[in-house]
């Protein structure tokens, strides 16, 4: 689907990001795993298989609780001496004090170096063009971004100059989070947090199902072996307009009633996508389909003489296509 020409000049970076070339700044959190023992350290704690993880690769992690609900959510980089750790910001306290709390007698060590290092986050089809300096690690992208850099802190001025010479539109809050929303990438704190179960958020990519024991693995194995979770992420289109966010959402039969006994869906996110309009993330009950319509639950009280009209919520397949 084309962008609307009206939103293409109001957000630029928008438009470079999905056609061009554009970056961002990422706000993250990065600690590093250092030791013999890190690889065998780290099988114990994650979610993906260390073993085979190939040096410059990043992949998706997670950390569980012994009752399987994610403590974190991160990706993992093999470096020749180390496992570098990429983490929200918001979660740095979090990934650092839990490694910790294992590390004892495990022969590695952990290092907070978030404030050594910035993560910029690259869009766009021409992101090859970008010619960069050798001390800069370039991953591969996650979500929306089509690539990921680590760069050393102070030489975070200096990659941004490199990529606004190379026609780089650097990319602003509202547009980031209409990219992030538009490639169905839940973000912790908001699309998802420690009440969630790795399958609830579409994590799959995150989790070996051949690994040994980690914290948690056995109550992934049970759900994935006896049963499923209730619910799960999915997009929602808004065909009448943007829907709050905590917007609760009930099937066509059910009646007009209090949202603990209709729902069958939640807002998490809600943007207006140049090229697809009203859209968000949320959780749709196990047994609602793609394609299936939701509505917005009323709940204006028994005063108002006749309920407003409802907006809709078409349940869509992540990312939005």
């Amino acid at each position: 689907m084309g962008i609307a020409p009206a939103s293409t000049t109001r957000l630029r970076d928008y438009s470079a990001a999905r056609e061009r070339l554009a970056h961002r700044i990422r706000p993250g959190a990065i600690v590093d795993v250092t030791g013999e023992d890190r690889v065998a350290f780290l099988q114990g704690q994650l979610t993906q298989d260390m073993r085979d993880l190939p040096p410059g690769e990043a992949r998706s992690v997670a950390g569980l609780t012994p009752k399987g609900k994610l403590l974190f959510v991160a990706r993992a980089v093999a470096l020749p001496d180390r496992v570098r750790v990429l983490a929200p910001a918001a979660l740095r306290a979090t990934v650092v004090d839990h490694l910790r709390k294992y590390v004892l007698g495990s022969g590695v060590a952990i290092e907070d170096r978030t404030d050594d290092f910035a993560r910029v986050g690259l869009y766009g089809p021409e992101v090859v063009r970008a010619a960069l300096p050798d001390d800069v690690d370039r991953l591969t992208g996650e979500g929306e971004f089509a690539a990921e850099l680590v760069v050393p802190f102070s030489r975070r001025d200096v990659v941004g100059e490199i990529l606004e010479r190379a026609g780089s539109e650097s990319v602003g809050d509202e547009a980031a989070e209409i990219l992030r929303v538009e490639a169905g990438r839940p973000r912790f704190g908001v699309d998802m947090d420690s009440s969630n179960l790795p399958d609830e958020v579409g994590m799959a990519d995150a989790i070996s199902t051949t690994k040994g024991c980690y914290v948690g693995q056995e109550v992934v194995a049970r759900i994935r072996t006896y049963g499923r979770v209730n619910r799960r992420l999915v997009g929602f289109r808004f065909p009448e307009g943007a829907v709050n966010v905590g917007t609760t959402l009930r099937r066509a039969e059910e009646e007009r009633a209090e949202p603990s006994r209709t729902e069958a869906g939640r807002i998490t996110s809600s943007v207006i996508s140049p090229a697809f309009g009203p859209i968000g993330l949320g959780y749709a009950f196990r047994d609602v389909e793609i394609g299936a319509t939701l509505f917005a639950v009323y709940t204006g009280g028994c005063l108002v003489p006749s309920p407003p009209p409802e907006d809709r919520a078409i349940v869509s397949a992540l990312p939005f296509e």
